[in-house]
């Protein structure tokens, strides 16, 4: 009887479907057949990074940031960039899980006050004395890999996958030992801007513009390639998972490779430079003339320079990025990046493009669009299967580790 009455119901009451439910799912309930349970994702499987981030919720991010930070006269700036970097990191993906970052903006603050002590000592000196500015200089050469290290441990411990922070182990001495070549470099980046500068504002011979561009290029060749494997090495081998360590094959051979290969992309970049210079020819010269021909010739210079940059930065970019993350490894697990020098040429150019004409509000848009061809040029091959590892880790408590970088302070330094 109590069958009858329910098919009896049935008959005289149609069906109503859910509008957020699919009909299959609806017409299995009906005739009493169990739904099929989802299928499981499979972890043993090459997994791609993804970054699920847009241009319009971070541009109100962005627009926030900045209105604030004016206000505050640049106080806010360290709130912003905990409120950037938490934005990016988890919009980024991979195995089903984001990211997360847990700077503490004082730190942050501490570490730009920092900073903007340094500037100040140096360019106070500089007006006392050419002696005192040199003393000065080489203090803070002398510290720069101290700040290097400080900068890494700050920003693994406030980083975080599947809530377990990353850790970093690298001590100050490792970074004197790995990372001294670093105030070299810059010296010489400096020389050589100072360079192309004398050289469109006091039009000297060719034998001073040879000899203050090509000698310091000559050395930023040799030093850079060199200190930009140590960087990595240093950063990469002293980084932690949980209980399991970021492991890094690359040689030094190979970033001297891809720099040689970089140099033939800056000579190429001579071309729109020269055609730059040459429609821009006249209004430089009548420009030159006013009181302010010093700082338009340091804009000139720059330029000039930014249009070499925008043919070597695509190619270095990709490579750099491919070279790391093809040779680093976390545990048995490593990475593969497939990153274009082509794709991320036209980024960067139509990004400038549009930033110039849209006075600067396409700058979010172009930050979320590069990130995200950057991010899913990656992808994590995991050495079996990577939930049983991700469970392994989860279930420890590792994820305390980093706490103490509450005392530390971070210095932006983008590398």
């Amino acid at each position: 009887m109590a069958e009858a009455t329910i098919e009896g119901r049935a008959a005289s009451q149609p069906l109503r479907l859910q509008d957020d439910e699919p009909p299959q799912r609806t017409a299995a309930v009906a005739v009493g057949v169990k739904p099929a349970a989802p299928a499981e994702q499979d972890f043993s499987a090459p997994q791609r990074f993804e970054f699920t981030g847009t241009g319009s919720e971070y541009f109100r991010i962005w627009v926030v940031n900045l209105l604030l930070s004016i206000l505050t006269l640049g106080v806010y700036s360290a709130w912003a960039k905990v409120r950037r970097l938490q934005y990016f990191y988890r919009n980024t993906r991979v195995a089903g899980a984001i990211f997360d970052y847990h700077g503490d903006p004082k730190a942050i603050l501490k570490g730009r006050i920092l900073a903007l002590v340094l500037i100040a000592a140096y360019q106070i000196s500089f007006d006392i004395s050419v002696v005192a500015a040199v003393i000065v200089a080489l203090i803070l050469a002398g510290i720069t890999p101290w700040l290097l290290a400080r900068a890494f441990r700050f920003k693994m411990a406030n980083s975080s996958y599947r809530g377990l922070r990353f850790h970093f182990r690298g001590t100050v001495g490792e970074a004197y030992r790995m990372l001294i070549l670093f105030p070299v470099v810059l010296a010489f980046i400096g020389l050589f801007i100072w360079s192309i500068v004398v050289s469109y504002s006091h039009n000297p011979g060719i034998g001073v513009i040879l000899l203050t561009t090509l000698l310091p290029l000559i050395a930023l060749g040799v030093t850079v390639p060199l200190a930009h494997y140590c960087l990595k090495r240093y950063q990469h081998d002293n980084a932690d998972y949980g209980r399991t360590p970021f492991y890094f094959h690359a040689r030094a051979s190979a970033f001297f490779k891809v720099y040689g290969k970089a140099v033939g992309f800056f000579f190429l970049g001579a071309i729109p430079a020269a055609v730059f210079g040459f429609l821009t020819a006249g209004l430089f010269a009548f420009l030159q003339k006013t009181i302010f021909g010093w700082l338009f010739a340091l804009v000139y210079g720059l330029l000039n320079a930014y249009a070499f940059y925008l043919f070597v930065r695509p190619y270095l970019e990709s490579r750099i990025q491919n070279l790391v993350w093809n040779n680093t490894e976390l545990g048995m697990h490593r990475f593969e990046s497939a990153a274009r020098a082509r794709s991320l040429l036209w980024i960067h150019a139509s990004n400038l493009a549009l930033i110039t004409l849209t006075c600067g509000l396409y700058k979010p848009f172009a930050a979320v669009r590069l990130a995200k061809y950057r991010v899913e040029s990656m992808t994590l091959v995991p050495s079996g299967d990577l939930d049983e590892f991700l469970a392994d880790h989860c279930n420890d408590h590792a994820g305390a580790i980093g706490q103490e970088a509450g005392d530390l302070f971070d210095i932006d330094i983008a590398l």
